[in-house]
């Protein structure tokens, strides 16, 4: 995080972040896994802003519902979490890949359900941008505050770079799951092909009975094999695969 006397000025006419953006961006990219380079984002755009001021990441998730915000203050949670429930409000127009924001959620005639949330946390103010990555949106960013907010001038290039290092992390991190799973499967099967003394396509034919005959993932039923050095069940016709 830079000191205070280098951070970008965000408020104003002519925001200033071409240095910070570039190695935020870098930390983001660096990040171990997904939850890592959202808290990142939040955390370093947060220390930008003034004192009472907010940042939220909204990430989309199965079916495209909202996840459970990440937020710098529990008062911007509970904003987020008004919208979700609600189904309006600046946040759900960034997930649906739209700009919004309010200069006073309490008094906003779009919004009418945010004005309890709004003046409860002292947050009136939002800017809530899509986090785009230009193939598709994969959350929001939101920034909240009792006063100024940053406007989409300032923000745009901090969603855009956000967007386009949360989607890195997550293409690795969903890389080194299916590396993992492919592995811990191909295993599974030189256990059952020792086991019962079948070709690899019937062992494979055994996990996935028994995936669907307990409702779990092929690769979860793998691991269980793998430890055990036990057939999830009965291998049934595996004679069929000598």
């Amino acid at each position: 995080m830079l000191p205070a006397t280098t951070r970008p000025r965000l408020l104003g006419p002519r925001p200033d972040l071409d240095g910070w953006l570039a190695a935020a961006a870098a930390r983001w990219h660096a990040a171990d896994d997904a939850a890592a380079a959202v808290r990142a984002v939040v955390t370093d755009l947060a220390a930008l802003l003034p004192a009472g001021a907010a940042v939220s990441v909204v990430l989309r998730g199965a079916g495209h519902r909202p996840r459970d915000p990440v937020a710098s203050s529990d008062r911007a949670a509970t904003v987020d979490a008004a919208q979700v429930a609600g189904g309006h409000g600046p946040l759900l127009e960034a997930l649906a890949g739209t700009p919004a924001g309010s200069a006073d959620l309490t008094r906003d005639p779009r919004w009418p359900q945010l004005a309890c949330a709004a003046a409860a946390t002292g947050l009136r103010a939002a800017t809530c941008l899509p986090l785009d990555t230009g193939r598709e949106v994969i959350g929001a960013l939101s920034v909240y505050a009792a006063g100024e907010v940053p406007g989409r001038t300032a923000l745009l290039p901090v969603a855009a770079h956000a967007a386009l290092a949360l989607r890195s992390v997550q293409r690795i991190e969903h890389l080194a799951v299916a590396l993992a799973s492919r592995d811990v499967i191909g295993q599974a099967k030189g256990v059952l092909m020792e086991r019962y003394r079948i070709t690899a396509d019937a062992a494979f034919g055994i996990l996935v009975r028994a995936s669907q005959d307990t409702h779990r993932k092929v690769r979860d039923v793998a691991a269980l094999v793998t430890e055990t050095g036990e057939a999830p069940g009965d291998p049934g016709t595996a004679d069929d695969g000598r």
